[in-house]
C-alpha cells in the first residue's frame, strides 16, 4: 500500500491528525451494538429510601368492616378502617379520657357523620414506626359499635390519619394494609 509518502516521510507533524481520527474510530468499531428497541433492558430506577408500614387486617365476619390493630396511648386497639372517616375516632376507655371534661364536637353540616355524643379530645396514636402524639381525635363511647360488630372496637381510623401517609393500599387477598411514605 502506498500513501503517497514513503516510510521515513512520516513524521510526528504528519501523524498526528490520523492519530486524533483513530483515537475517535476504533472505540466505535468495537463499542457493543445498540440492540433493537423490543430487546433493550428496561432502565433499572436509581434505589430510593422506601419507607413502608405493613399491618394485618381482618375482616369483621357480621358487617365486613376492616379492622386494624394499632397502639392508642400505648396500648393495643382495635380500629374500624373507614376511609369515609373524615376524623379518627377512639373512645373513652383507649383513650383513657373522661368525655364529661371534653369540649363538644358539632355534627358535621355536609355530608355523612357521627351520631351520638362525640367530644374533642387528644391521643397519642402508634401505627407501625410512626406516632403521632397529642393528636386530635373524637372521643365516642364505641360500645353500641362492639355489640353489632360482636367483638371490641376501640374507635375508626379516619382519613386524617391516612392523609398522613403518600399511599395507602388494601390487599384484601394477603390480608394487610400497607401504607408508604417514600
Amino acid at each position: 500500500m502506498s500513501f503517497g509518502r514513503t516510510g521515513r516521510e512520516w513524521t510526528r507533524a504528519t501523524c498526528a491528525p490520523y492519530a486524533a481520527a483513530l483515537a475517535l474510530i476504533v472505540p466505535l468499531l468495537f463499542a457493543e451494538r445498540p440492540l433493537p428497541s423490543t430487546q433493550r433492558p428496561l432502565p433499572t430506577p436509581a434505589a430510593k429510601s422506601v419507607h413502608q408500614t405493613v399491618l394485618p387486617i381482618e375482616r369483621s365476619p357480621h358487617f365486613g368492616a376492616i379492622l386494624v390493630t394499632v397502639l392508642v396511648n400505648e396500648k393495643q386497639a382495635v380500629l374500624i378502617l373507614d376511609t369515609g372517616s373524615n376524623t379518627t375516632i377512639v373512645s373513652p376507655e383507649i383513650a383513657g379520657l373522661n368525655p364529661a371534661l371534653l369540649p363538644r364536637s358539632q355534627a358535621p353540616q355536609k355530608g355523612t357523620g357521627f351520631v351520638g355524643d362525640a367530644r374533642w379530645g387528644h391521643a397519642t396514636l402508634t401505627i407501625g414506626t410512626t406516632v403521632w402524639k397529642d393528636r386530635r381525635v373524637l372521643v365516642v363511647d364505641t360500645r353500641d359499635l362492639s355489640h353489632a360488630a360482636q367483638r371490641r372496637i376501640d374507635g375508626i381510623l379516619g382519613q386524617d390519619i391516612l392523609d398522613e401517609f403518600k399511599y395507602v393500599q388494601i390487599d384484601l387477598q394477603e390480608k394487610r394494609l400497607i401504607l408508604g411514605c417514600d
